[in-house]
């Protein structure tokens, strides 16, 4: 065994957190950089799309398109089935309050 002289005991103290600011903590970062980085990279995915033959307003115009459908086809639904209840009411509500008068009459 070597005699080695003691490590010198050290105090490890941490740093104060520093106070990060809202707008930076949303953004993740400096507002300035992130927006930056957000242009470079549209620019990147715009040229990429670009190289496919999209379009930004024919894809808004898609979205569009499919919220109008889906709306259109949620009250065609709603409708076709309002048109069913009443066709089967028809025959089912006479016959259940028959029913219910023939039962009130049975009873005396």
């Amino acid at each position: 065994m070597t005699d080695l002289p003691p490590e010198p005991r050290t105090i490890d103290h941490e740093p104060a957190p520093r106070r990060v600011d809202p707008v930076t903590r949303f953004f993740g970062g400096s507002p300035l950089w992130v927006l930056a980085k957000l242009a470079m990279l549209s620019v990147v995915i715009g040229v990429i799309l670009a190289v496919f033959g999209l379009d930004a307003f024919a894809i808004v115009r898609a979205i569009e398109d499919l919220f109008y459908s889906f709306f259109h086809n949620i009250w065609d639904a709603l409708e076709t089935l309002l048109r069913w209840f009443l066709l089967g009411a028809v025959i089912v509500f006479p016959i259940w309050l028959i029913a219910r008068l023939l039962k009130l009459g049975g009873k005396s």
